[in-house]
């Protein structure tokens, strides 16, 4: 039997605060898998959606941040990954988005997300480069992140890889 492939569109948001942290979830990917990934929150696109649209809904369901200045793409990338019996093919946007509160509202997430989500954390760009054992995704994402906290802004997306 053959495995289910699903082409997806997903926007995700790089929420920085006023001491230029990086809020990011960690998941667990898999039911079966021990490890687990920070990352960027986001989601997929709703039909008719636009990237910046999702960005925005998801921003306020994920992290309860409707206040937040959502800027441009700042980062593409293309990603596969496994999840419940069918293989993913998602292509990310990446939002640079500022946020004067710190503060995590998580109860909008839908039944998946309450599932996956284990927490959130607001993380300085050398407790990225630190975490030597800790999985990112962008798994770069602290040599993208250095130019964007330095107020350096991509005139166009920068592909970000896995």
């Amino acid at each position: 039997m053959s495995e289910k492939v699903v082409d997806r569109a997903a926007a995700r948001i790089v929420l920085l605060d006023p001491e230029d942290r990086i809020l990011l979830q960690q998941i667990r990917p898999d039911e079966f898998e021990e490890r687990t990934v920070w990352l960027t929150p986001g989601g997929g696109l709703a039909p008719r959606e636009t990237y910046r649209q999702a960005a925005l809904r998801e921003l306020h369901e994920e992290v309860g941040q409707a206040g937040a200045s959502l800027g441009p793409c700042i980062w593409v990338r293309k990603h596969e990954f496994a999840f419940r019996g069918a293989t993913y093919r998602q292509r990310e946007r990446f939002f640079i988005a500022r946020t004067e509160s710190t503060a995590i509202d998580s109860s909008r997430h839908d039944s998946i997300e309450a599932e996956i989500v284990l927490g959130y954390r607001w993380w300085k760009l050398d407790e990225i480069d630190g975490a030597a054992n800790t999985v990112f995704a962008p798994r770069l994402i602290a040599k993208f992140l250095a130019p964007l906290i330095e107020g350096r802004i991509p005139d166009r997306p920068i592909n970000v890889g896995v």
